[in-house]
């Protein structure tokens, strides 16, 4: 609603500032041609005000077809249908307005960017990363441009792409983004790892923790490298490096652990065992027992629990643990189950969106590395 408001501020603006800064000849010509525009234009911000947005761009299209030749009426039409959610009509504006011979250099940028949006928001990716690259061809340092070009990049997993386009970012804008480049670097070792390239994965996990040492996902590459390659004293250093450096994903890299019974049998259980009992985190605790019962067997979760004593001090940990060792047939135990599969498990601390599991960037702000655990749940 604020956005079609704006929308037709916008078109309110140009139609009547073009009237009052017409040639002098025009102003004895009738005012039943100014009534013509003015008209649709009143009317379409009264239906907006009454909450009928339908009829106001109903005349909002009007008052573009009695003011064809102005490029600023169609781009805020097209806002106004992209905000209704009506992609295809905002492509074939913003197509309509680059196609026009007489169109003046400096509206090219805003029809480039604005079909490029339109293109994103349809999640024609391809296009849109087309369009924004013509953009940047018309003004090569556009912050906007290159910061939605990296996002689409990112969410391509076309990572060194991404790492470059933030490079000209940085140099644009006159900042730093080092933590940001090192979880792209951690994606890249992620995905050399996943490919059998050992020695990239090796060096870019290096990259990312000289630029961000509370990376966790370059350290439990680094940890899973190790225990690949059956490096006992590397995995420990590893495991130990991301207790102190990023606890709060420590939990993470348990069910890897586990995955390789004979490290976690000589080496895992007992470093385990010896945390718990230094700081009592529950978070450990729980993701242990979890990871028991998902990768062995309930009843070895339930020896853990035993053994470390293990006692629940909030609803979150409760549920948690009734989730894996409640009775089957208990109704408390159906609904801490039900619960947990779709609990949400992360919240990201500029933007508060929540999300069920880990991921280093948010989906919604697109930053890096503020979605954290949370340990308390809301009643």
């Amino acid at each position: 609603m604020n956005t079609l408001l704006l929308a037709i501020t916008a078109i309110a603006l140009v139609v009547l500032v073009a009237l009052v800064l017409r040639p002098v000849q025009e102003i004895d010509a009738p005012e039943k041609e100014e009534d013509a525009r003015i008209s649709p234009l009143l009317r379409g911000i009264n239906y907006l005000l009454s909450d009928e947005p339908d009829l106001a761009l109903k005349e909002m299209v009007q008052v573009a077809r009695l003011r064809s030749e102005a490029a600023d009426v169609y781009m805020a039409l097209g806002e106004m249908f992209r905000s209704k959610g009506e992609i295809g009509r905002a492509v074939r504006i913003h197509q309509n307005l680059l196609a026009r011979p007489d169109l003046p250099k400096s509206v090219h940028l805003q029809a480039h960017l604005a079909l490029a949006t339109d293109f994103q928001t349809g999640g024609l990716l391809d296009r849109a990363l087309y369009q924004y690259q013509k953009a940047l061809e018309i003004q090569s340092d556009h912050a906007g441009a290159l910061e939605a070009c990296l996002r689409i990049r990112e969410q391509s997993s076309e990572w060194l792409v991404a790492e470059d386009l933030l490079s000209r970012l940085e140099r644009v804008r006159n900042e730093s983004y080092s933590s940001h480049r090192a979880y792209l670097f951690s994606e890249m070792a992620r995905q050399c790892f996943q490919q059998d390239n050992t020695e990239e994965a090796h060096a870019y996990a290096k990259r990312a923790l000289e630029l961000d040492e509370s990376c966790a996902p370059a350290r439990m590459v680094k940890i899973e490298l190790a225990l690949q390659e059956n490096q006992t004293e590397a995995a420990e250093d590893g495991i130990r490096n991301l207790w102190q450096h990023a606890r709060e994903h420590f939990p993470l890299v348990i069910p890897c652990l586990l995955q390789h019974e004979s490290f976690y049998h000589s080496h895992g259980r007992p470093l385990l065992h010896d945390l718990w009992h230094e700081f009592h985190d529950a978070e450990l605790m729980l993701a242990w027992i979890e990871a028991l019962a998902n990768i062995q067997t309930t009843k070895e979760a339930k020896l853990c629990c035993d053994e470390m004593a293990f006692e629940p001090r909030s609803l979150r940990q409760s549920l948690r643990l009734h989730a894996v060792l409640g009775k089957d047939n208990d109704a408390h135990t159906r609904f801490a189950r039900q619960w947990r599969k779709t609990a949400r498990n992360f919240s990201c601390e500029q933007c508060g969106v929540e999300v069920v599991e880990v991921r280093w960037q948010c989906p919604q702000c697109h930053s890096w590395g503020t979605l954290h655990p949370k340990s308390e749940e809301k009643v």
